[in-house]
């Protein structure tokens, strides 16, 4: 039986590294797009391309899957 902090911290780091992916695949376009402000005053947004998010989202769920992975094999592996 190893320590609980030593297993926290194998349990805690891959869910929120699964968290974050999950929410940069439901949010691409709110976590990529960005506000621009031009010297005469006017504001603008810049949008990803269609090929971009489509791509986050698909890395997104990779990573996450990854993470949950990584979680549930440390209970085989760390007992």
């Amino acid at each position: 039986m190893s320590p609980a902090p030593f297993r926290l911290l194998f349990v805690a780091v891959p869910l929120l590294v699964a968290a974050g992916a999950l929410a940069m695949a439901a949010f691409p376009r709110r976590l990529t797009s960005w506000q621009t402000r031009s010297p005469d005053g006017s504001t603008g947004t810049i949008e990803p391309s269609d090929t971009r998010v489509l791509m986050m989202r698909v890395m997104g769920v990779v990573v996450a899957g990854l993470a949950l992975l990584m979680v549930f094999a440390n209970f085989a592996f760390i007992p």
